[in-house]
């Protein structure tokens, strides 16, 4: 047998094989085979254009039926998401949503996910902590997004066929830079190096659908790094400086920002409040920020003492991404 034949003997069985579930006299289609490809892309509500993540630890994607349960998932490990990046989804005949996250490693702990029975209210990841403390995000940013619904018809009628969809990935890591400054002419006599910040949130447990579930253990943040000290050059005030990165930032899961003073002879708090509500919802509300599009935030205070020899009645002045959300007075306590 020449080359030639060989060649046609092979086309004519692959056409046999990928043209019989196309053909209008094959006698059962039900097993032909279908699915849904899948691209990824972030586009924030502030943003005019869509981009993409490049590279991230990993992807898991989901495909729930039209109740939402789920049908089949698929994780890869080191993946690109560029804009010819997409993964083949095999599913087949009915409404299928697609639920995605990039990016989770090591710091978390992921959930069991069983064909038929997982729902997207089931537990996706839950950051691992070691004595109430989150394992340190540092580097790490995570995504999660879903698609709209896509319909594929039955086979036995309609025999192959594959649709196209793409998810969203909105980013739900944060970085918090919070930086305190003690006003020169009022502080010279404290040293910033006796303050103390604290960034908890209970906020560590999150669904496939990226809500979270009531009632988790609150999580005590800590700093990537030891904290900074330096000096103001423009008005000569001493200033501290930690960086946090923390999971999505929703009211009513406990978010707190606790700072306070201890040396030999005062001790006590400067500010102890909502994270969201009494800083990042205002700054929000004023045109600041936006917490759909933004997740990264330098939050400064500026501390005095506005009884300068009494050390009793602090004023605090309170900036976010440099605009200024509050200017208010507390007692400094026990």
């Amino acid at each position: 047998m020449n080359l030639q034949n060989k060649i046609l003997i092979t086309l004519f069985a692959l056409g046999t094989i990928f043209w019989g579930c196309d053909s209008l006299i094959y006698d059962d289609l039900a097993d032909c085979p279908q699915g849904v490809y899948v691209k990824f892309y972030s586009m924030t509500p502030c943003a005019s254009d869509s981009t993409f993540l490049g590279s991230v630890a990993s992807l898991t994607l989901f495909a729930f039926d039209e109740n939402d349960r789920l049908a089949t998932s698929v994780t890869q490990n080191n993946v690109t998401l560029d804009r010819d990046y997409n993964v083949l989804m095999p599913v087949s005949d009915g409404k299928f949503s697609f639920v995605a996250w990039a990016g989770v490693n090591d710091n978390f702990t992921l959930g069991s996910f069983i064909n038929g029975t997982t729902t997207k209210k089931d537990v996706m990841l839950t950051l691992k902590t070691a004595s109430g403390v989150a394992a340190n995000l540092s580097s790490t940013r995570v995504w999660q997004g879903e698609s709209p619904v896509v319909f594929l018809p039955d086979p036995s009628e309609y025999a192959s066929f594959y649709e196209y969809t793409a998810v969203n990935l909105q980013e739900i890591t944060n970085r918090i830079t919070l930086v305190v400054e003690f006003d020169k002419a009022s502080m010279e006599e404290k040293d910033i190096k006796d303050l103390d910040a604290e960034v908890s949130a209970a906020n560590g447990t999150i669904n496939i659908d990226g809500s979270m579930p009531a009632g988790k253990e609150v999580l005590k943040y800590t700093s990537d790094s030891a904290p900074a000290y330096s000096v103001n050059e423009s008005n000569g005030n001493q200033t501290v400086t930690w960086n946090y990165n923390l999971l999505d930032l929703k009211t009513g899961f406990f978010n707190n920002l606790y700072l306070s003073y201890k040396d030999d002879e005062e001790e006590g708090s400067f500010f102890d409040g909502d994270l969201i509500g009494s800083i990042l919802l205002t700054a929000d509300e004023k045109g600041g920020v936006n917490l759909d599009c933004d997740n990264d935030f330098t939050i400064r205070f500026v501390i005095r003492d506005a009884c300068v020899t009494c050390w009793t009645h602090m004023s605090c002045d309170i900036w976010i991404n440099d605009w200024q959300v509050h200017s208010y007075s507390t007692s400094l306590g026990n």
